[in-house]
């Protein structure tokens, strides 16, 4: 599944970035990297979401969700 299937306070482990080189690279830089839990904080009106990234938040619009692929966990507690 992709992260747009994920609702706010799911968290989320990801298995791995689809796209391009240079995409896939810029999220590892940003710490998106195969294994790192996500957590949805908030979805905007346009389908990009607000991510908690270890101590990071970080906005990613809908393309880039659709990229992520991940495995539910569940709600953040």
């Amino acid at each position: 599944m992709d992260l747009r299937d994920c609702r706010p306070t799911d968290r989320a482990r990801l298995h791995r970035i689809d796209g391009d080189r240079q995409q896939r690279r810029r999220l590892m830089e940003l710490g998106f990297v195969p294994g790192q839990i996500l957590r949805v904080m908030s979805r905007g009106a346009t389908g990009g979401l607000l991510l908690a990234v270890g101590d990071a938040r970080i906005a990613v619009d809908a393309e880039t969700c659709r990229a992520l692929r991940v495995s539910r966990l569940g709600h953040a507690a």
